[in-house]
């Protein structure tokens, strides 16, 4: 079932919120985001130039996946839209999830706002989508993901030896995982 014709999930924080990504958030700060070095150094998606089609292309695809959630990270005071955060896969016969995080306003780096987020996806998946896990992953050097996710109670389930190539050189992966309690 596409989620395109229900009402936008919104799920409030403190200092911020989550809403369903919509296809005006596919606009050139987004992709400057996407396109910038030092924001997609750890993201899979660095290898690819990002135009608003391609971005509205990819949110229509998520849209019509109910096994994923893609959402919008809004800072609640200026009503800026900041990052996003995605939970998916959903593996709903046993019950897990992935999830990945971008604050791509650098402005708002080292602020609290992707641990707020997290918490707030963790939260949902755990109390209203009823999952028993939930899983990430970042590049050993991604320190600032890593605390993140530790913050909201993830902990390091296994490390992948040389498994990214990055900067003329192979690194780790960290896997991380929280189960519900």
């Amino acid at each position: 079932m596409n989620r395109e014709n229900k009402a936008l999930l919104r799920i409030d924080g403190r200092q911020i919120y989550l809403r369903e990504i919509c296809f005006s958030d596919a606009n050139k700060n987004y992709c400057r985001w996407l396109n910038n070095s030092q924001v997609n150094k750890y993201l899979e998606s660095r290898f690819e130039r990002w135009s608003s089609e391609k971005l509205k292309d990819y949110i229509k695809e998520i849209k019509r996946d109910n096994n994923h959630l893609f959402l919008a990270i809004i800072e609640k005071e200026g009503e800026k839209h900041i990052g996003n955060i995605k939970l998916g896969p959903i593996n709903r016969q046993h019950k897990f999830a992935d999830i990945g995080v971008i604050i791509g306003d650098k402005d708002y780096w080292g602020k609290g706002f992707a641990s707020e987020a997290i918490k707030l996806i963790t939260d949902y998946a755990f109390c209203t989508l009823k999952l028993h896990k939930l899983t990430a992953g970042a590049y050993k050097n991604n320190v600032g993901s890593i605390k993140a996710f530790k913050k909201n109670g993830f902990s390091i389930e296994g490390v992948r030896k040389n498994h990214y190539f990055y900067k003329s050189k192979y690194v780790d992966a960290v896997l991380l995982g929280i189960l519900r309690k």
